[in-house]
């Protein structure tokens, strides 16, 4: 396993994933968007009354599936005010929701959910990029965002679909399949690659399971708040009082006393894992070569 590749991959990797993408440009598809489409939204509101959700049911999806959207939105807001996790409050999230399988995004407050009529879709991991922001297209906060829909979602949905994000983790350690958290340079942009959707999805896992990690050991807080710094590998010294390489270690053991996710879990069919994984297996010593 190499042990130079730089961290400027990583957040590259985190950027264009295909379990979810991120635009920052934020259009308006505020009001003039909702006056030429009211006969085909529907609004309520969290319980609290802060936050207004408009929804576009661009696939024409029955009552049935939109009072299960309504509902798991809810349900994730009420979790988090109950856990008093401080959170942005836009006054309106404008929700689209698509029958395609296509890839996901937020923009702002505005969120493109796409795989709803399969019923396995990101929501949550879309509303925790609104709730909590997406600035710096860090491993953290792909990582909460993977967190979260683990934690309070039941969809099958990239890039672990359910499995147990450490298992998976362990798995690829095992394998020497994986990309050090170095250098200060692995939160920034490189240059993509034929092989860069393999990359891509090697850089979510790392990241939920660096970012499960220290939510488990070290607390909520405490990571919400390098969540969206913009120098991450020194707010991480200055919160934990320990260097991104001390915590790597401190990752790769907590790892590596989780149970492996088995072969056949690893290679099951109802999911895009067994070709990545096949792929990074195979290619490891080309795609995970010094950059």
């Amino acid at each position: 396993m190499s042990r130079s590749i730089k961290i400027s991959c990583f957040v590259f990797l985190l950027f264009l994933m295909t379990g979810c993408s991120h635009s920052d440009s934020d259009p308006v598809t505020s009001e003039k968007a909702v006056s030429t489409e009211e006969s085909n939204l529907k609004n309520f509101k969290t319980d609290d009354g802060k936050i207004e959700i408009v929804t576009f049911n661009k696939g024409n999806f029955s009552e049935d599936a939109l009072k299960a959207i309504k509902e798991e939105t809810l349900d994730y807001y009420n979790h988090l005010q109950k856990k008093n996790i401080s959170i942005l409050s836009p006054s309106k999230i404008y929700l689209h929701l698509y029958k395609e399988e296509k890839v996901s995004y937020s923009s702002g407050n505005t969120i493109h959910l796409y795989w709803v009529k399969d019923g396995d879709y990101p929501l949550v991991h879309e509303l925790t990029h609104v709730l909590f922001g997406h600035n710096h297209d860090h491993v953290t906060q792909e990582g909460l965002a993977i967190f979260m829909q683990d934690s309070y979602s039941d969809e099958k949905v990239f890039p672990n679909y359910k499995g147990d994000i450490h298992g998976i983790m362990n798995y690829l350690m095992m394998q020497e399949v994986m990309l050090p958290l170095q250098k200060d340079e692995i939160f920034s942009y490189l240059n993509p690659n034929k092989d860069s959707h393999s990359l891509r999805w090697l850089a979510y896992i790392e990241s939920a399971s660096f970012s499960s990690f220290l939510i488990h050991e070290y607390g909520i807080e405490s990571f919400l708040k390098i969540y969206s710094k913009p120098n991450l590998t020194n707010e991480i010294h200055t919160v934990y009082g320990k260097k991104l390489e001390l915590l790597e270690d401190e990752w790769k053991e907590f790892v590596q006393e989780k149970p492996v996710l088995n072969e056949e879990l690893i290679h099951r069919n109802d999911s895009q894992l067994p070709e990545i994984i096949n792929h990074l297996e195979l290619n490891k010593s080309e795609l995970l070569k010094p950059l």
